[in-house]
């Protein structure tokens, strides 16, 4: 790409996967809708990665408290289901290896500009993941599936680029009306 090189080398340009769109009212419920719909794929299905990718620190805080606040909810409904939840930080990449190699239902969330550019710390090399994979390939290997909460905000190529990085299975769009 002409844009300072995205992701040269990282890039899967080729990594295609399904999307699946969700329209809601505003104010319905949408992040409690796509925890639950997380709920229900581990329960029924047995998936056990999910990437939620939000556009703003904003909408991540508010996906991170409502997530606490429905925790034990969501347990009661599901048997006690064991769902963690990981707060992505770039200083601390270790949280990805925790995140690929748990037994466990794992929930990363994460802002877009965490990893849209090349220089972001997901996309270089780390002491704290000291082996020959890089921190976004630990990620790759889950196949996760994508929550998009917001999307309409996600259109860009490069943000399409930094989704397709993530190899994930399939693409849940959650949007508002």
């Amino acid at each position: 790409m002409d844009d300072g090189s995205l992701l040269d080398g990282v890039m899967l340009d080729s990594h295609r996967y399904p999307h699946f769109t969700l329209e809601m009212e505003t104010g319905t419920g949408k992040t409690y809708v796509y925890l639950r719909t997380i709920y229900e794929l581990h329960q029924r299905y047995g998936f056990g990665k999910f990437i939620i990718v939000v556009p703003s620190i904003a909408i991540y805080e508010g996906v991170v408290k409502t997530f606490a606040i429905t925790r034990a909810h969501f347990r009661s409904l599901y048997g006690n289901a064991t769902v963690n939840l990981i707060q992505y930080d770039g200083s601390q990449l270790a949280r990805l290896r925790a995140f690929a190699a748990s037994t466990f239902c794992e929930v990363l969330v994460m802002t877009l500009d965490a990893f849209n550019k090349a220089s972001n710390n997901l996309y270089k090399p780390s002491e704290k993941l000291p082996g020959e994979r890089l921190p976004y390939q630990y990620l790759q290997e889950t196949r996760p599936i994508l929550i998009l909460d917001e999307p309409q905000n996600m259109e860009s190529e490069r943000a399409n680029q930094a989704l397709r990085t993530l190899k994930p299975l399939l693409a849940l769009r959650y949007s508002a009306t």
